[in-house]
């Protein structure tokens, strides 16, 4: 095989550097742990720096690791040859809601995972008015009566806007965005990366929702990874990632016009001893970022206050190392006059977020997959199994930052945050286990509780479904459920009273899988599940619902299912587009379809003891010619309102008969 090759034209020159680019980015980016997964000596423990200058070298130490991969991963793809070879319906009951005259109706709120933990969402209801985000708009609609709903404010922040909470007179509305990477910012005290995304949370006091008034604007720095609402605070979670100002690249030491292997090499070493000494150079202001709070009074911004991101002693850090991302927990206290902010900080990589009432959970994954092969440059042995870093943390009664409780770990990997679920203080997790490209899968069911300041396995359920993986889970109190998929769809139902013994109670297998499941009924009796159709070999037909009936979890049965047909709702994805309103037995889904005709509409079904049948849907407005995509619905007395991206459609809940349609900017 050559050694050396002639030049490229530009074309596949920049293909090749864009390919070497972007594996090295993924070597960095993944580069969140050591060890093997679930062997060897990797300790998930976290602990504290004893100081400034310890917190220092061990997010240097991390940070000289992270660009050893990316060096790493970039001779490994020149070892592998790629340089050498680069080319180019039924009766319907009439439904009444029973809230008195004079008050605001009863109405639906956001599908949430655990009650009494709100989520954020892109709407909102107090059942007066509708509070929405749209892209960079905040807008609030009054909803009553539906028949003359209307727009009474609409707020461009100009910033992509991810979520709202309501709280009472409050609307918090958390966005996204980028510093701007022409800044200058010098390498002294506190700061954020230029380029590097920022969370921002907006605070409007709505009493007279026609004018929502800024009260309170905060700057975080990071990617938004979740955020949960318990009470009066606000707990946001966002990741941000530790680097050097201006880091070299391999392509800066490479001779023009000819790529060899040697040349990779040697650009490569040089590449990573300049940034190990940038790193050494940089001083521990310049890695930990800042944030800033400004308060507003009457709607005019106040003096911003610049203040650490985190205090070192408030950084936790696993003994093992976890890469040189940093998982930011701020914490708002929406109660305090001065809207007080408290913080803490965890190495890690990018982390599933899970919130019980009680505790707060971040799942940070290993980062498996590029360490064995890229460290030696060769594919290892074996294929190693993931792992998942656990850390606990325990929130306080009133307002204040979590607490750390403990750390653990279990093989596998996550579906989802339903795969997670705490009940007495115990974590179930369920995992999809197995090495590379799914070889040797199967599935398993742990359950982790505290001990002397560790999150120790009390009991397991291994080996299920071998061959299928997990697409939903859902814990509900001493019971669990479990979907796996390959040709049929295995519903399990797990008894997880006793934390040391679980086991399966009882098993159910149908064509298809289910991606989300809900809770309903007396004492969630009943099992409500959005997911794809299959037939019997396992290929998929469509989508569907199901209900089942778990009162003998011995037992599960089918009860009924509707097939949706060919199309696809954000709901089976996305459980803020679920909407079930137990008040009147009603689901509603966005549904979006192409075959036979181009349509979009909420579809609303009844559900009930005897099955699941459609009443009718609510078509979106054609908007130049095309239907417009319906996200979200809620329902606010006797009406239903379809929200899509750029209109509101107001229905009676009974018929279906649309009484306004009001456009979205």
């Amino acid at each position: 095989m050559n050694t050396s090759i002639t030049p490229w034209d530009g074309a596949v020159r920049r293909a090749f550097a864009a390919f070497l680019v972007v594996a090295a980015l993924i070597a960095g980016c993944s580069s969140s742990g050591v060890g093997t997964g679930g062997t060897g000596s990797y300790s998930p423990k976290l602990v504290k720096p004893t100081n400034n200058a310890d917190l220092e070298r061990r997010l240097k130490s991390e940070l000289v690791r992270r660009y050893e991969r990316r060096s790493s991963g970039i001779r490994y793809y020149a070892t592998q040859g790629f340089i050498n070879e680069v080319i180019t319906t039924p009766g319907i009951p009439i439904l009444t809601s029973t809230a008195s005259v004079g008050t605001a109706p009863d109405h639906s709120e956001t599908n949430v995972q655990e009650q009494g933990v709100d989520e954020g969402d892109l709407v909102k209801t107090d059942g007066s008015y509708i509070y929405l985000a749209r892209g960079s708009h905040f807008i609030v609609l009054r909803a009553l009566p539906a028949a003359q709903a209307a727009i009474v404010s609409d707020i461009d922040i100009k910033e992509n806007i991810s979520e709202l909470y309501l709280n009472g007179n409050h609307v918090t509305v958390i966005s996204t965005a980028n510093n701007n990477p022409s800044l200058v910012v010098p390498v002294v005290g506190n700061m954020t990366l230029p380029g590097s995304p920022i969370t921002r949370l907006y605070r409007y006091d709505v009493t007279d929702a026609t004018m929502p008034t800024i009260t309170a604007r905060y700057d975080f720095p990071g990617a938004l990874q979740g955020s949960r609402r318990i009470n009066s605070t606000i707990h946001v979670v966002t990741n941000y990632t530790i680097d050097i100002l201006n880091p070299v690249s391999f392509t800066s030491y490479l001779p023009q016009g000819v790529y060899d292997r040697d040349a990779v090499y040697t650009a490569s070493a040089l590449a990573q001893a300049e940034n190990v000494k940038r790193i050494n150079a940089t001083p521990l202001g310049a890695l930990i970022p800042s944030y800033s709070r400004t308060l507003y009074s009457g709607g005019v911004a106040g003096s911003s206050q610049k203040l650490p991101g985190v205090d070192y002693t408030n950084v936790s850090i696993p003994e093992s190392g976890n890469g040189a991302d940093l998982s930011l927990v701020f914490t708002i206290d929406e109660s305090s006059s001065s809207a007080a902010v408290e913080s803490s900080g965890v190495l890690s990589s990018w982390c599933t977020l899970y919130m019980s009432p009680d505790s707060l959970y971040l799942a940070s994954g290993n980062g498996w997959l590029w360490i064995n092969p890229i460290a030696s440059a060769e594919q290892p042995p074996g294929n190693p199994e993931p792992m998942i870093a656990l850390h606990k943390f325990a929130l306080p009664g009133t307002a204040g930052k979590p607490l750390y409780r403990g750390s653990g770990s279990v093989n596998g990997w996550l579906n989802n945050q339903f795969s997670m679920g705490e009940y007495n203080g115990y974590l179930r997790i369920g995992t999809t286990r197995g090495g590379w490209v799914g070889e040797g899968i199967s599935n398993q069911l742990a359950i982790l509780g505290e001990r002397d300041g560790s999150l120790v396995e009390t009991g397991r359920i291994s080996g299920l479904a071998p061959g299928e993986r997990i697409y939903s889970m859902r814990f509900d109190r001493s019971r669990g459920y479990m979907v796996t998929f390959r040709r049929t769809d295995p519903l399990f139902t797990l008894d997880l009273s006793d934390p040391t013994k679980p086991k399966v109670a009882g098993e159910i297998v149908v064509n298809g899988f289910a991606t989300y499941i809900h809770p309903i009924g007396a004492d969630n009796n009943r099992l409500l599940t959005i997911g794809q159709s299959a037939d019997a070999a396992g290929q998929v037909t469509g989508n569907k619902l199901q209900l089942f009936d778990v009162t003998d979890l011995a037992t599960p049965t089918l009860i009924g299912d509707y097939e949706l047909g060919q199309g696809w709702s954000s709901a089976a994805y996305d459980y803020h587009a679920f909407l079930y309103y137990n008040t009147f037995g009603v689901l509603a889904i966005p549904y979006f379809q192409s075959i036979p005709t181009l349509t979009s509409g909420l579809r609303v079904f009844t559900v009930d003891n005897s099955g699941i049948a459609q009443r009718g849907v609510i078509q979106a407005k054609t908007i130049n010619g095309f239907p417009d995509t319906v996200i979200r619905s809620v329902i606010i007395g006797n009406d239903i309102y379809s929200i899509a991206n750029r209109s509101v459609t107001a229905a009676d809940v009974n018929t279906l008969a649309v009484e306004t349609v009001v456009d979205l900017p």
